[in-house]
């Protein structure tokens, strides 16, 4: 960056891009669900980068067997789609088999609808939350887009009902925060069901969760939610200051025992709680999905 104008010189935003596209290659031909048309991956990217770059238009990608999802530049969630179907493999192949008799699905961060639209077509019952507007609205399109009946909400989860502020602009990033550009109202999970109980519930706020968590107390207690995907990634560190062990202690406290899925997305009890690739939680007694 040059220090008088502040700007970024062309040639070092020529180098960044160049290492971008690099990165995506390298996801896209490494990805195990491009396994055996990884070309046809590539050539889907490149289609996608000409439309939104240089005309400026649109794509569609497809998730799932017929779920369609739109992909806008800058939009992180999205382009994942494009780039693999499924995305998050391990963790959207256990959904698979978790919802296979549908049920009640919350996603909580729902961002534009990647984990809503998946859910939905694996016939569960979906309420999605999501406060930030710009993203809240690309969500309602995607769930028009596939025809889904789907509850959108935008609204932030948390421990407590109320107001709080919250980012803006940040796409995936976009949180809660004290200095927040954004007011969001906020719900708890408990307030949210009542007494229903929800066959799975995915919890992706950016390293809120433990908050999130504490709102869902009495369905907890109850044993009303039957798997939770939790992430479990070091946003807890910037936004909370803590690791994830306070949620392993919360959801103990409740009962719940914590697994991670393999490749194939069955689940295996979870041996380190060090950070890594999210993590389900089963009510005791809970054993793994067959």
């Amino acid at each position: 960056m040059s220090k008088r104008s502040g700007r970024t010189s062309p040639l070092a935003r020529a180098a960044a891009q160049c290492a971008t596209g690099a990165g995506v290659v390298r996801y896209i031909w490494g990805h195990p669900s491009n396994d055996g048309r990884r070309l046809r991956a590539l050539k889907r990217a490149a289609f996608y980068q000409v439309s939104s770059r240089l005309l400026g238009r649109r794509v569609v990608a497809q998730l799932g067997e017929r779920s369609r999802l739109w992909v806008d530049p800058h939009r992180t969630a999205a382009s994942m789609v494009l780039y693999a179907n499924p995305p998050d493999r391990p963790e959207m192949l256990t959904w698979r088999r978790a919802l296979g008799d549908g049920g009640l699905f919350i996603d909580v961060g729902a961002n534009v609808g990647t984990y809503t639209l998946w859910a939905a077509e694996h016939g569960a019952e979906v309420i999605a939350l999501e406060p930030a507007a710009d993203t809240f609205a690309l969500l309602r399109e995607n769930i028009t887009l596939n025809r889904y009946q789907v509850t959108a909400l935008q609204v932030a989860a948390g421990d407590h009902c109320g107001t709080a502020r919250f980012t803006a602009g940040l796409d995936a990033g976009n949180s809660l925060a004290a200095d927040g550009l954004a007011m969001a109202t906020l719900v708890t999970i408990d307030w949210l069901i009542g007494d229903r109980s929800v066959a799975g519930m995915k919890v992706d706020v950016e390293g809120f969760e433990f908050d999130v968590l504490r709102g869902a107390a009495r369905a907890l207690t109850e044993h009303r939610i039957g798997l939770i995907q939790v992430e479990w990634n070091h946003a807890s560190l910037f936004a909370l200051g803590q690791d994830r062990r306070p949620i392993a202690e919360l959801l103990a406290d409740h009962g719940y025992r914590l697994f991670r899925p393999d490749a194939t997305g069955r689940l295996a009890p979870l041996a380190d709680l060090g950070f890594g690739a999210d993590v389900f939680a089963i009510p005791e007694p809970g054993g793994t999905l067959s």
